[in-house]
């Protein structure tokens, strides 16, 4: 016998792959009922909430914020408009929320003394609804319920804001908005007064130093205009000149007492420009830069320079004498009204809508709590089934199987039809087009090309545990290969809980495997031929027996098989499940193909590696795998179900057929 080596590899967890969207999919429909119960779940937790949540009620005002512009200190009466900024209407808006405010109306005549301030709510059956006197609640943890009861709204493109107050009592609602609206008006009335005495302050400061600066312009205006003087005799003087010099020669006395003249005016002219530099230190800056620039300049015209920059300065400094003239006399009008708070408005707000008293409940809304806990107990069943399909341990799809064991998957049984007779019926006898015969046909296929020819002639079929298939794969295959021509034998070799007679009719008690190893029946009255096919032997397990596992280690049973292939093409024999019990390991030795049968989305993991390692430890490896139980493909044919589908619900035979019970 050919064994393939292969070394093992230990079990590790593995993520779901091969596992795509459609796959979840396809667990989610498979386990849709998860989702209807929570779903229905979530709705009559819902209906119930709404029945026993308490009803709530809504107070509503309206105010209208307002600004007042004042233009000049001269205007003498207010314009009141509307404030259109949405900066500013937000920031009214915000400071309807300052937790100040709220702790305000808590320590306010209407809140000090009063009880029932908890509003009520919905409160389980178990437990106590919590509605403490006042004198236990502090201010600042009212302030804070407050907070939580009002809600501002801003009107968009309009001066309006709307206060909105709800409560399981209408009076508290109604009295907290006419609490925070009071409250409101107390601060601003409190910021304007301090607005006011700032206001005076500011006019008494800024009048004295507006007055200081203005005779510093003064005396430097006059010192200017001194200088703009003699400059003027500087430019008259300059043109006598000039034209002299055309007429007379540079030596004529008049034309040297002129020039002589010119000197004198230029020392005079730099004279009072000193003093001017001297007069304060803005001027000093001044002519200081400017002198820097005057360097590069010819001396014959830093003069003329000089009194260009002179009649500028001079009139830069009287208009910012005629600009602080107006502000002075503006801040003199105004202290001498005496109205030191004019231009500011004393009334920030105007109530458009006070609170009301609410005539008839708003809530519960049926609709919303209904609604929100359907969708919480949807959301909640969509996640548990997902987090069925990521903790799953079994093995979901034919590529997660071949990844999981490294071996190839030789055939993919689809799930039978849906029908009470199904579990027990052999694929090939029904339509030759159905889905399950020709998954088995493709199953004797593979098994022929991957069986080597010396070795291809037995065939064991096991799986890792009961329920999975094994013995519903094996007679389907060995039918398979009768109906082809070729001699076939099927042996039911599950000793403990034998199948076979359910789908070939024989009778249970037949004599089969367990005489001839324990009492030697003769091979001749044990094997019946099969009414399915003329091809088709069939060698049933015999009496039940305490000591299977015994039998079928023994000495007679390697003699047995050498003895049946000489007679038949093929043998197929139905084992035992290898991780429950050891019977199948001595047949594992003799066969020349193991074959292991998984069903899909119930064999674990772990018990697959189980049994591949037992397999392995005995020198024996499997030549493929059979997927079980996949869902039927939607095709006439349908090959699609192999390498993308999850697992489905129905099992290739009925629930107890299969099923390792020991006995005795």
């Amino acid at each position: 016998m050919n064994h393939h080596e292969q070394p093992f590899k230990d079990y590790q967890p593995l993520t779901p792959g091969g596992r795509g969207p459609h796959d979840f999919l396809r667990l989610f429909f498979r386990r849709f009922w998860i989702f209807l119960i929570l779903c229905v779940g979530g709705y009559l937790l819902g209906t119930y909430v709404h029945s026993r949540t308490p009803p709530s009620f809504r107070s509503y005002a309206t105010i209208e914020i307002l600004r007042t512009n004042t233009e000049a200190a001269d205007v003498g009466e207010e314009e009141k408009i509307r404030m259109n900024g949405a900066a500013q209407m937000l920031s009214a808006s915000e400071k309807l929320k300052l937790p100040s405010l709220y702790e305000g109306v808590a320590k306010g005549h209407l809140f000090a003394n009063r009880d029932g301030l908890v509003p009520k709510n919905f409160v389980a059956p178990w437990g106590k609804s919590w509605n403490p006197p006042r004198a236990q609640i502090s201010d600042e943890a009212l302030a804070g319920m407050m907070r939580g009861w009002v809600t501002v709204r801003w009107r968009e493109e309009t001066n309006l804001l709307d206060l909105v107050a709800s409560h399981s009592d209408p009076k508290v609602a109604r009295d907290t908005l006419v609490g925070l609206i009071a409250e409101y008006e107390r601060s601003t009335e409190s910021k304007l007064a301090g607005s006011s005495d700032y206001a005076l302050e500011y006019i008494l400061e800024s009048s004295d130093r507006i007055k200081d600066e203005m005779l510093s312009l003064d005396r430097a205006i006059q010192l200017y205009n001194e200088c703009l003087g003699l400059s003027n005799e500087i430019r008259n003087l300059e043109n006598v000149i000039a034209e002299m010099e055309k007429r007379y020669l540079p030596k004529w006395p008049a034309l040297v007492e002129a020039k002589r003249h010119r000197e004198i005016l230029n020392a005079r002219f730099e004279n009072e420009l000193d003093q001017v530099v001297a007069l304060s230190e803005n001027e000093a800056e001044y002519w200081a830069e400017e002198e820097a620039r005057l360097v590069n300049v010819a001396p014959e015209k830093r003069i003329s320079s000089k009194v260009q920059l002179v009649t500028t300065r001079s009139g830069v400094l009287n208009r910012r004498l005629e600009s602080e003239q107006q502000i002075y006399d503006n801040l003199i009008t105004k202290l001498g009204e005496g109205n030191v708070s004019k231009g500011f408005e004393r009334k920030r707000f105007d109530i458009v809508q006070p609170p009301n008293l609410a005539a008839s409940p708003v809530g519960p809304n049926r609709k919303e709590i209904v609604s929100k806990y359907t969708l919480a107990g949807s959301a909640l069943g969509i996640g548990f089934i997902l987090l069925i399909g990521f903790l799953d341990p079994t093995v979901r799809t034919v590529l997660e199987l071949e990844t999981l064991t490294s071996l190839s998957v030789v055939g993919a049984m689809p799930t039978p039809a849906r029908d009470k007779d199904a579990p027990n019926r052999l694929a090939l006898n029904e339509d030759s087009d159905n889905h399950q015969s020709e998954s088995v046909r493709t199953l004797r296929t593979g098994l022929t090309f991957l069986a080597e020819e010396k070795n291809g002639k037995t065939f064991l079929i096991s799986s890792a545990e009961s329920g999975e298939g094994k013995s519903w794969v094996a007679s389907n295959l060995a039918l398979s290969f009768a109906k082809q021509g070729e001699r076939t034998l099927l042996i039911d070799a599950d000793l403990r809980q034998s199948i076979q007679h359910e789908f070939f009719g024989y009778d249970k008690d037949s004599p089969g495997l367990t005489d001839h190893l324990g009492v030697r029946k003769p091979i001749k009255e044990i094997i019946q031929k099969s009414g399915a096919s003329k091809k088709l032997y069939l060698f049933p397990a015999g009496t039940h027996v305490p000591n299977a596992a015994e039998l079928l280690g023994g000495k007679r049973l390697p003699r047995l098989m050498e003895r049946l292939e000489d007679y038949f093409d093929r043998i197929v024999i139905d084992s035992a499940p290898l991780v429950p019990v050891s019977d199948s390991i001595p047949l594992a030795r003799l066969a020349g193909s193991v074959v292991l049968v998984c069903r899909m989305s119930k064999t674990p993991k772990g018990a697959i590696m189980r049994a591949l390692r037992l397999l392995r430890e005995n020198r024996t490896e499997p030549v493929g795998l059979v997927a079980n139980g996949l869902p039927r493909p939607r095709t006439k044919v349908g090959y699609g179900y192999y390498y993308s589908y999850t697992g489905g619900v129905e099992y290739g035979y009925g629930p107890s057929s299969d099923s390792y019970r020991e006995k005795g």
